[in-house]
């Protein structure tokens, strides 16, 4: 990481906002895929693409499916969704496979979002 604001920020936060950090930057690198998607620019979309992939892994490694339960399961199968749709995408250039991937997606960040804020508690999400 270049930006040293950007690492004292990830540093500092709370388990919760690194949550909502990753979500951000997977919808943000979906974006980026897609404009450079429209725009032409194969190795560009690749890249970010791939960078939305991997978030979304560590998102899905970071999983406790024995602690999580149900949630724990409906966030898996939102994460391989949501990586089914953007190595769609990727392989076959369809834009509106990202859309979907980020309608998938932000639900749940508004959601972590709520909880960072102190709006909810986690359970009534």
């Amino acid at each position: 990481m270049n930006n040293p604001y950007q690492q004292i920020d990830i540093e500092t936060a709370s388990p919760v906002q690194l949550i909502v950090k990753l979500y951000e930057g997977a919808i943000r690198f979906i974006r980026t895929g897609a404009e450079h998607q429209s725009e032409g620019r194969v190795k560009e979309r690749c890249v970010s693409l791939g960078r939305a992939l991997d978030i979304v892994a560590e998102l899905r490694r970071s999983l406790d499916m024995e602690r999580g339960g149900e949630i724990s399961y409906n966030l898996d199968r939102l994460y391989e969704f949501a990586s089914e749709r953007i190595l769609e995408a990727n392989s076959g250039g369809r834009e509106e496979a990202l859309d979907e991937a980020i309608r998938a997606l932000d639900p749940v960040l508004d959601a972590w979002r709520r909880i960072a804020s102190g709006e909810v508690e986690p359970a009534d999400v």
